[in-house]
């Protein structure tokens, strides 16, 4: 026998070892505490709470109780619990056996996180992420920037998963099969980041325009008495898209971003070839403004890959 197959076969222990812990660690919470076995129930009532916390905040701000930046971040904390719901989803953890109930669960917390890429195709690419973790096969951490240098391209990825990932294709001069690659990328985005993205940007372009012609002194609509007109009169358009980026785009990019900044430091690249050696637990005390975010994933996921079978809450509690 070589060194690589006994290396290979006390690490194959170890890994062993901590799926038998963890296992009956869930299993000891289930018998102590027994609704922990409903789980469908439970998965429904985190979901349906989570909705009603979005349109209590929504209905908040709305008639001017809170601010625009508590409204942000309670929608973006209510998100990430339905980001590990829709995870927990993929894995067929809820409602396996009822599948209309299963997809429309996916299909309204897609709706809730409109920078998600569509969550049917995020199936296929998670399981496949499960078996190539680390490696340049691994598309979906790929896709949120890991394996790639701390370059502003990589933190527009962070941020921007659709635009990130377009403008990567586009700039990079290995690709022969561009036009192939963006069909496939906005495929995945269609429609709800799309949709984001092209109100976001309109956001950002319009209130950048107004706060140079207002705050520098320079009339910058000069160049075309059309788009001044026009901007005036899009004023009631401009308030409602304002309201759309508070209570539903702002805060899924806030989210999405912490989450991806985790995930994609969490996960190893390169020279992985176990499940032992594809994560490593992110708990430090300055990442947790990022961890309120991503519901603590970044010392609970790592639970994940060596237990597939467990739901977030179930992580969450064996943790410790």
């Amino acid at each position: 026998m070589n060194k690589n197959t006994v290396k290979n076969a006390i690490e194959d222990e170890k890994v062993n070892a901590i799926r038998v812990e963890i296992s009956l660690k869930g299993n000891e919470l289930r018998q102590q505490y027994p609704w922990l076995n409903y789980q469908n129930t439970i998965g429904m009532t985190l979901f349906l709470l989570s909705i009603v916390g979005i349109f209590l905040t929504a209905w908040l701000y709305i008639n001017n109780f809170i601010p625009v930046y508590l409204t942000i971040v309670a929608i973006a904390l209510c998100g990430s619990v339905l980001h590990e719901i829709e995870h927990d989803l993929i894995h067929w953890q809820y409602f396996k056996q009822h599948k209309p109930i299963h997809h429309l669960m996916m299909f309204i917390v897609w709706a809730f996180r409109p920078t998600s890429l569509n969550p049917w195709i995020r199936r296929h690419i998670h399981l496949l992420h499960h078996k190539t973790s680390g490696t340049s096969a691994d598309i979906e951490e790929r896709g949120i920037g890991n394996g790639q240098s701390f370059s502003s391209l990589r933190w527009l990825i962070t941020l921007d998963t659709f635009i990130g990932n377009l403008v990567k294709v586009i700039v990079s001069p290995a690709d022969n099969k561009k036009g192939r690659h963006v069909l496939k990328i906005l495929a995945a985005n269609f429609p709800f980041p799309i949709a984001c993205a092209i109100c976001w940007y309109s956001f950002l372009m319009i209130h950048l325009v107004n706060g140079i012609n207002s705050y520098a002194g320079l009339d910058v609509f000069e160049f075309g008495l059309w788009f001044q007109l026009w901007f005036e009169e899009q004023s009631s358009h401009i308030d409602m898209l304002n309201m759309v980026v508070a209570l539903w785009i702002a805060p899924s990019y806030l989210r999405s971003f912490c989450l991806n900044f985790i995930s994609s430091n969490m996960h190893y690249y390169g020279d992985v070839k176990t499940v032992g050696q594809q994560t490593q637990i992110l708990n430090a005390w300055f990442l947790w403004p990022f961890q309120l975010f991503c519901f603590n994933f970044g010392s609970t996921h790592g639970i994940h890959h060596f237990v597939v079978a467990e739901p977030f809450y179930i992580r969450q509690l064996t943790a410790p």
